[in-house]
C-alpha cells in the first residue's frame, strides 16, 4: 500500500540524529507499533538527546530509550504516535530470499536499495554469539538501524555493519529481544558497548 508516492516500510523508516558524546551520530530506525521504533544499539549510546523525524519531515518526541543485551538492536519509545510500522516476519529469511534496505544514509534522503539474503556468519562485530544475516542490498555508510524488508513488506533483520558484506540482526533475534525484558538494558555508552 502507497501513501503520497510512499510505500508503508518507507514511510514507517525514520531518521535518527543523536547529539551527545562530544558531537552528532546519525543513522536510520524503524516503527514496530505506534510509539515504538527499532534502531542500533551504536547509534543511540551515549545520547544526550535522541532526535527523530519521519518521511514527510515530522520531529517526534522521544520518550525514553533502552538498549538490547543480545546484539546491535536498541528499543526507543515515543511520546507521539509514529505515521507507519513494519511488521516483523515470524522467522528469519532462507538465503535466496529478496530484500529491500530502507533508510536515511548520515541523515540524508530517504534511499531504497535492493538485493538478497547471501546466508548467515559471526557478528564482525563481537557483541553477539548469535550468527547475522548476511544480504548484498546495496548500504551506504550511516545507514545503521535501517529496516530489512521481504517481498511481504514484513522485517527480516535490522542493518548494523558492512565490512564488504553487509550484515543484519535476524528478525528471530529481535523477536526474542522484544518478548523478554531482561534482553535490554538501560543505556549504552558512546561507543554503543552496554554501560555497567
Amino acid at each position: 500500500m502507497e501513501a503520497h508516492g510512499f510505500t508503508d516500510y518507507e514511510r514507517a523508516a525514520l531518521r535518527v540524529r543523536n547529539v551527545g558524546c562530544g558531537g552528532v551520530a546519525r543513522g536510520s530506525g524503524f516503527a514496530i507499533s505506534d510509539h515504538v521504533f527499532v534502531t542500533n544499539r551504536h547509534v543511540i549510546g551515549g545520547a544526550a538527546v535522541i532526535q527523530v523525524s519521519t518521511y514527510d519531515g515530522h520531529d517526534i518526541e522521544v520518550a525514553t530509550a533502552g538498549a538490547a543485551v543480545v546484539a546491535d538492536l536498541a528499543l526507543v519509545w515515543t511520546k507521539e504516535a509514529l505515521p507507519a510500522t513494519i511488521a516483523l516476519a515470524t522467522a528469519n529469511p532462507d538465503e535466496g530470499t529478496n530484500v529491500t534496505a530502507v533508510g536515511y544514509p548520515l541523515g540524508g534522503p530517504l534511499t531504497t536499495t535492493h538485493g538478497r539474503v547471501l546466508g548467515y556468519a559471526p557478528d564482525p562485530v563481537g557483541w553477539s554469539a548469535i550468527p547475522m544475516l548476511v544480504n548484498d542490498a546495496p548500504i551506504e555508510h550511516g545507514s545503521s538501524g535501517s529496516p530489512l524488508i521481504n517481498d511481504a513488506g514484513q522485517l527480516v533483520g535490522v542493518v548494523y555493519a558492512s565490512d564488504g558484506d553487509r550484515y543484519a540482526v535476524p528478525v528471530e533475534t529481535l523477536i526474542q529481544v522484544l518478548n523478554n525484558p531482561d534482553n535490554y538494558a538501560s543505556s549504552a555508552n558512546c561507543d554503543g558497548v552496554l554501560a555497567r
